[in-house]
């Protein structure tokens, strides 16, 4: 018995160690069975008060959303910078937002209480965490992300929210490109022993 729990010990940490933030995928679609086997161990994190906090919106591969998001990020980047994006520019973005894979942005519940909605963040963030290993042992990589896609203006309303929520990322989902090689510092060089 302890030689299988072992076993599976050491299965888990590998499939922890394998995980990746993914960045560059194959164009090869995943189906909706698997998005519904990565949300469900995504409701399986841990989360104090049993709030149940996470909420997401899966866009779809064709889905006419993707070119109000590719609208969003080039009205963001237009404010920001105070200069007008060139069409190809603008081919580009909604291009790179067209063809990216499963779409999956992730929010958390905010409460009127901080420390219950600082708790929610965090129950979220482990809710990613078992989506990406979830997603890596069916051979798909995950991308999470907290950029210009998480600051579009009109976020809230091209997904219909209707809730007090705050965006943790977005995640890109598909077959990885490549699978890069990490390394780690030593858990002993981080921890202290008291």
């Amino acid at each position: 018995m302890y030689g299988n729990l072992m076993q599976k010990t050491e299965e888990i940490l590998k499939i922890i160690k394998a995980r990746r933030n993914t960045k560059n995928f194959i164009d090869k679609e995943i189906n909706d069975s698997q998005i519904e086997t990565i949300l469900d161990s995504a409701i399986w994190a841990p989360n104090h008060r049993n709030t149940e906090p996470w909420r997401f919106f899966i866009i779809e591969r064709h889905s006419k959303i993707r070119e109000k998001i590719a609208e969003g990020i080039i009205d963001l980047q237009e404010n920001t910078s105070q200069s007008q994006l060139n069409k190809s520019q603008k081919d580009k973005i909604l291009e790179q937002i067209i063809s990216s894979p499963s779409l999956i942005f992730v929010y958390s519940l905010v409460d009127s209480n901080d420390e219950i909605t600082e708790e929610n963040y965090g129950a979220v963030c482990c809710a990613i965490q078992n989506m990406q290993l979830t997603a890596t042992t069916m051979g798909l990589g995950v991308g999470w992300s907290t950029g210009k896609i998480t600051k579009i203006n009109s976020l809230d309303q091209i997904l219909g929210i209707n809730e007090s929520l705050k965006i943790v990322g977005v995640l890109t989902i598909g077959y990885p490109h490549t699978s890069l090689e990490k390394t780690r510092k030593s858990f002993k060089s981080l921890s202290t022993w008291l």
